[in-house]
């Protein structure tokens, strides 16, 4: 009686665990767990290999870029958190890239990999005096990719994902409903109908590995 009550606790103990694994709040993120979601950027040469060592971030940085995101930008619930990080490894090549390479497009940038539209927005409301109507419409690739230069630092560049979601996508900011812990179907409807892009394979093995690591 007392091995089965054992076997029985030790069973109920690992279902609520996989039940409620990471339900609640994350105040930050270390960079032990974005060693383990991320393997490539870790340590301090962890950018040894990109290409463009110039823009790479090691985990180090990104954890705590991604932390002062959380508390600037109130974003605390575990599937959200997950939700913005798996979203900017991807759009970023784990974390290799600040700007669009590929095709080179003007103003886009960030670890969220922001068009210009939403570039403009989230500078102009980061930096109301140093970017003018006039440059947040502009179509001249000078303007533009200066503008994005004022969102390119490390903090503001890995909040843009933060920002994008309680100003742009504010509909599943703090949804119950929707980018629920553990949820990868709702990190795939937040892709297609909130970032409005494609999702493929890569997005959920992404994803898969930045759930597993935040614990």
């Amino acid at each position: 009686m007392k091995v089965t009550f054992a076997v029985g606790a030790s069973s109920l103990v690992l279902l609520l665990a996989q039940l409620c694994k990471g339900a609640g709040t994350l105040n930050q993120v270390t960079t032990a767990q974005l060693d383990r979601a991320i393997p490539k950027r870790a340590g301090s040469n962890g950018c040894a290999s990109a290409a463009e060592q110039a823009e790479c971030a090691t985990n180090e940085v990104a954890a705590a870029a991604i932390t002062n995101a959380i508390n600037k930008y109130d974003v605390k619930r575990r599937g959200e958190v997950v939700a913005l990080i798996a979203l900017m490894a991807y759009e970023s090549a784990d974390w290799e890239y600040n700007i669009n390479h590929f095709p080179g497009r003007a103003g886009q940038g960030t670890r969220a990999m922001l068009m210009y539209n939403f570039i403009s927005t989230y500078a102009q409301s980061l930096y109301p005096s140093r970017v003018t109507t006039t440059e947040a419409s502009s179509q001249s690739t000078q303007v533009m990719n200066s503008v994005r230069e004022l969102v390119l630092n490390n903090d503001d560049s890995f909040a843009a994902a933060f920002w994008y979601l309680t100003t742009v996508a504010k509909d599943y900011y703090g949804n119950e409903s929707r980018l629920r812990s553990g949820n990868i179907d709702d990190f795939k409807a937040y892709i297609e109908n909130g970032v409005h892009t494609s999702w493929n394979e890569q997005r959920s093995s992404v994803w898969k590995a930045v759930d597993a690591a935040l614990v």
